[in-house]
């Protein structure tokens, strides 16, 4: 807009100017003329003078925490950049868009950025754009700087409530009315206290002695290993994120995952996406990591049915231990498929992520009861508390 009145009133002035004749009349085009070329001089020279850097923590984090960065801008320039306006198109969910400030010479422009992590994946800390112009506003130059290193986020994880799956956990057996007690082999060791941990496992003389609760870790049974399934075929989820069927079961996928590791299990994951996902069972914190980091980049875009894979994987881990379904299907195919492959006297556990809640018309799938003779069931709906999972289990066993 401001070049473009510019040259109206050049091409005016010209105009009158041969005309007339008159030589005083060609000073407001000759100043015209100066005025651009100034303009155009100053804009570059900023442009080759600007330099940008951001520092972000480590690479990984959860769904929900605070993500903190500091940006840096400096003009180290002799001249003053009126406006500097840096766009951020990193593409994390809630990133602020624009922020415009102004620099004296040689001067530099600090500001910090904390946003909510709200969708899992991987995601570029950059490029970004920096947009610069002269006073006058005549010239607009855009500076682009690469991406700086990577974000990836980890699905959220929530406590899970002692009952949830206790055929699949460390040292459990069944007393009669089939209320679980703890009857752990033998203490191993010693780890930080996870708040799924019961009271029982807290180690008193190392809390003492770090300052913080600490909890005894047991040496794991024959036969008590865990694989979760995640079911990611395309076409059974519903909703969009982070309010979809998928979310939830993914999130529901790495409670079960990090709470059985917490317990000291081995834990493996099969995710039956396009290129099926095979995270072989391990322990530790670096199978936890594996398994997180397999759940942060997995999507919905598997091409068979659960009941068609399931007979691939399930015979061989009948003896090694448990199985976790997390689905959405309401078919019912994966049921008979599951049943047949278990290990007589096991039952596994099946978390079904409810995709008719997750409509436009509140709906839910009713769950056939022959369903719960061969499996136990968890009915996750849009709308649970995933942080009091506990009120979920009640109301699935209730």
């Amino acid at each position: 807009m401001a070049r473009a009145s510019l040259l109206a009133v050049v091409v005016v002035c010209g105009f009158f100017a041969y005309i007339n004749g008159v030589s005083l009349a060609f000073l407001p085009v000759y100043a015209a003329a100066l005025l651009v070329l100034l303009a155009l001089a100053w804009s570059l020279w900023t442009e080759r003078h600007l330099s940008f850097s951001r520092v972000a923590p480590d690479t990984r984090h959860m769904v929900g925490e605070l993500f903190a960065q500091r940006f840096t801008l400096s003009n180290t320039s002799g001249l003053p950049i009126p406006m500097a306006e840096v766009v951020d198109r990193s593409g994390l969910p809630g990133q602020a868009g624009e922020v415009g400030v102004s620099l004296g010479p040689h001067q530099i422009a600090r500001w910090d950025q904390e946003l909510r992590l709200q969708a899992r994946g991987r995601y570029q800390l950059g490029p970004t754009d920096v947009q610069v112009s002269d006073p006058f506003g005549l010239f607009q130059r855009t500076v682009r700087f690469p991406a700086h290193g990577s974000v990836l986020v980890f699905p959220a994880v929530h406590p899970l409530p002692d009952l949830a799956f206790a055929g699949a956990r460390a040292g459990l057996e069944s007393e009669r009315g089939g209320r679980p007690r703890d009857l752990p082999p033998s203490a191993s060791g010693v780890r930080e206290h996870d708040p799924a941990d019961g009271i029982n496992r807290i180690h008193w003389i190392s809390t003492a002695r770090q300052g913080r609760l600490m909890s005894r870790t047991f040496d794991a049974e024959e036969g008590a290993d865990l694989m979760v399934v995640l079911d990611l075929r395309r076409g059974i989820q519903a909703g969009e994120a982070p309010e979809s069927s998928l979310e939830y079961a993914v999130t529901m996928a790495a409670s079960v995952a990090h709470a059985a590791l917490r317990r000291g299990r081995a834990v493996a994951l099969l995710g039956t996406g396009r290129k099926e996902t095979w995270v072989p069972a391990g322990r530790g914190d670096s199978q936890d990591q594996l398994v997180m980091e397999a759940l942060a980049l997995c999507q919905a875009d598997g091409q068979f049915p659960l009941g068609q894979l399931l007979p691939r994987h399930l015979p061989a881990w009948r003896s090694r231990g448990s199985v976790v379904v997390v689905t959405s299907d309401p078919s019912g195919q994966w049921v008979e498929a599951v049943a047949t492959s278990s290990q007589p006297g096991r039952r596994a556990v099946a978390i079904f992520v409810d995709p008719a809640s997750f409509g436009r018309e509140p709906a839910f799938t009713r769950i056939p009861a022959q369903w719960r003779l061969v499996l136990d069931f968890w009915a996750i709906r849009r709308g649970d508390d995933l942080g009091r999972l506990d009120q979920v289990w009640r109301r699935a066993v209730g």
